[in-house]
């Protein structure tokens, strides 16, 4: 396979360039393993991947929806279809608010939209229930009909494989708004899955992040729900008992760009295409680093006034202390869109042995059943 060189698409502001070398070194080189040299870095990566979210297509565009959504979310599909801005990924990610909804009516015909829209994807699509796709009702049965009926019922929780990588999506959509038995049914499906596969490095999709990507009074009340992040500190201590593991956490749902590195994983929520500063990320992942690009849509895409966090929907703008300026806040600093981390995990806990990745061709094919098998889909 042939992979191009990604090129820069036209942003408004700073260029949208963010490159970050994760954990996964220390899980996919075993050359690391009783080698006291670093790994010599490749130049080709085993695999590339697109994330998108919080993209709000709106078959009512127009009513009560963002700016631009529906026309942000075909640019972003067709560009990663035709591989003219960037290199056609391996795969896409959808983590989550991939509709607007606001109404159980809604849904149905926001989905269908969004299903036609994905139609020029020439490449497998990972969908994650956000709270827009069920307004909230995790596990709800007439509320999760029409996302199933869309993407079939094994797309709720489940987990898919690439290039011996473990990826598990996890609907955490009602993060603040569900009972303890679903709570609880979510955190029991995590934690076996995480056990049926010691050893295999995991990367976790959710579309509300588990931990605050800003200092959380300031987050709180810029964001303006509670839903700031998953309240449940269960399904948090569940992932960081793994994080020998997991690499990373990928989120949406606060319309900003950030990255925080916690025990050792790399929480990294994307603002999404629907609200500025309209951003998408793309994932490189070679034998001794992963590497994320965070972008910006094309200028022309670019639509200030859809900023939830400052003016207009605010009196004021946002900052914090590791955000000096409201560009910042929203944004991201520049070591936050701009960064590597060496797979040799030095950066954080140093006791974990390394693990192996698979590269075997045909792992996008596979999914690891609940007892750590790998089956053929």
């Amino acid at each position: 396979m042939k992979h191009h060189a990604l090129e820069e698409t036209e942003v408004a502001g700073p260029p949208g360039h963010w490159s970050i070398t994760l954990f996964a070194a220390a899980m996919l080189a075993v050359l690391i393993a009783g080698c006291s040299a670093p790994a010599r870095q490749s130049g080709t990566p085993l695999f590339s991947f697109l994330q998108l979210n919080d993209t709000h297509v709106d078959a009512d565009e127009g009513k009560d929806g963002y700016e631009k959504a529906n026309e942000k979310a075909r640019w972003l599909i067709e560009a990663a279809a035709s591989g003219r801005y960037f290199a056609r990924p391996d795969f896409v990610v959808g983590v989550g608010d991939l509709i607007h909804g606001e109404r159980i009516e809604n849904l149905g015909p926001d989905l269908q939209l969004l299903r036609e829209m994905l139609k020029p994807l020439r490449v497998p699509f990972h969908p994650v229930v956000g709270n827009h796709e069920v307004i909230q009702q995790e596990g709800s049965a007439k509320h999760e009909r029409a996302y199933r009926e869309a993407f079939g019922d094994d797309r709720v929780n489940y987990t898919f494989t690439h290039g011996g990588v473990l990826f598990i999506a996890l609907n955490n959509s009602g993060a603040c708004c569900v009972g303890p038995a679903i709570v609880k049914a979510r955190n029991d499906w995590l934690r076996r899955e995480l056990e049926c596969a010691p050893g295999v490095p995991k990367i976790i999709l959710c579309h509300i992040p588990l931990i605050p990507l800003r200092e959380e009074a300031v987050l709180a009340k810029s964001f303006g729900f509670r839903s700031y992040m998953d309240h449940d500190g269960e399904t948090l201590k569940i992932v960081e008992a793994h994080s020998d593991s997991v690499i990373a956490v990928l989120s949406g749902h606060l319309h900003l760009t950030g990255v925080v590195q916690r025990k050792g994983i790399y929480h990294i929520s994307i603002a999404g295409t629907a609200s500025y500063p309209c951003d998408y990320a793309l994932y490189k992942v070679f034998a001794d680093r992963i590497e994320v690009s965070v972008r910006q849509l094309p200028s022309r895409l670019v639509t200030p006034k859809t900023n939830i966090h400052g003016r207009p929907r605010h009196p004021r703008d946002f900052v914090d202390g590791q955000h000096k300026t409201p560009r910042q806040y929203i944004a991201g600093r520049p070591d936050e869109r701009a960064f590597t981390i060496p797979l040799s995990r030095n950066h954080a806990v140093e006791h974990h042995r390394p693990l192996t990745l698979s590269l075997s061709p045909s792992d996008g094919e596979r999914e690891y059943c609940r007892c750590g098998v790998l089956t053929k889909r």
